[in-house]
């Protein structure tokens, strides 16, 4: 079952679902996913009676209801159901993915005195093939939103009794984005992993992670040689806080951005930045990789090269 307007599956379950929620014990993304959960969420993103949902062959029994209403996935008034997340498809993006990419080509030249001085700290510290790893995973896709939340741009993710699943923002977009990287982290008794990962090296480096070597960076992070280790204090953050900051600042004040982010819909007060930022910062990386100035992500047979280490100051 498809939107013939928009040639997207009219089931979110098939779109890219993000999530910010930092500290969640359980994000939308599984609830989307279940039974016809997806189908749902979808006819409802503009609102639709309960009528029209059976009409539509979608069963929207009161169990369904009451979990998606738990997670703050729809709002019901009366009769009406509505998706309470932005969906946001290809009409929209197709128009504002090149503007995005666009204003990434203005700002990527901004960042370069950044980015060569972390490529050069590492080269003093002997590590030659971690420049995409620090820059993405410590700067662009980690102290970003540290910035972008002191300077009031993200919502509160903390828990409470009346969110007590998760807290932040949730979306819906289509087409997602291919072959990007993304960030997770892994705490430790010394030290946390951050592991920057694509579908090619996902799977890997969790296993790696779980491994003894993996325990062994985590536990003791200063005697080895092969990551990279991050304090609060050394030359890698503090270039890395100046690259993100850079960033946080032109999301904030910058016309193009502010544009940007007005064109993309709002069920809330930060949903918004939130999309032209996970959006952009792809773009950015693309861009800094297109100039020279990052070599690509390295590959599946270089798993190291896809660490570094953060300790506490």
């Amino acid at each position: 079952m498809s939107d013939d307007r928009t040639d997207a599956p009219a089931d979110l379950a098939q779109w890219g679902l993000h999530a910010f929620a930092l500290g969640a014990r359980s994000t939308p993304h599984s609830v989307v996913a279940m039974d016809d959960n997806g189908v749902l969420l979808y006819h409802a993103r503009n609102g639709i009676t309960m009528s029209e949902l059976h009409a539509r062959g979608v069963s929207a029994s009161q169990s369904q209801l009451a979990l998606l209403r738990a997670y703050e996935l729809i709002t019901i008034d009366g009769e009406v159901v509505t998706t309470a997340f932005p969906v946001i498809g290809p009409d929209l993006l197709s128009a504002l993915r090149p503007r995005i990419r666009a204003f990434a080509d203005t700002l990527a030249p901004r960042l370069t005195g950044g980015v060569k001085a972390i490529t050069t700290e590492l080269r003093r510290r002997g590590h030659t093939a971690h420049d995409y790893t620090v820059v993405f995973g410590h700067a662009v896709d980690g102290l970003l939103w540290d910035r972008l939340r002191a300077h009031g741009l993200v919502p509160t993710t903390e828990l409470s009794v009346e969110r007590p699943y998760w807290n932040g923002a949730f979306w819906a977009l289509h087409p997602p984005r291919k072959n990007t990287a993304g960030v997770n982290e892994v705490p430790g008794s010394a030290a946390t992993l951050v592991m920057v990962w694509t579908d090619a090296t996902s799977n890997a480096l969790w296993e790696l992670a779980r491994s003894d070597a993996g325990q062994s960076l985590l536990s003791d992070p200063h005697s080895q040689r092969a990551v990279p280790v991050l304090t609060g204090e050394d030359e890698l953050h503090h270039h890395s806080l100046a690259i993100a900051d850079t960033i946080a600042r032109a999301l904030q004040s910058d016309p193009e951005a502010r544009a940007l982010a007005a064109a993309l819909p709002d069920t809330g007060r930060h949903e918004p930045i939130l999309v032209l930022a996970h959006e952009l910062i792809w773009d950015l990386m693309t861009a800094l990789v297109k100039t020279g100035h990052l070599h690509p992500q390295p590959g599946p047979r270089t798993l190291t090269d896809h660490l570094l280490l953060r300790v506490p100051r």
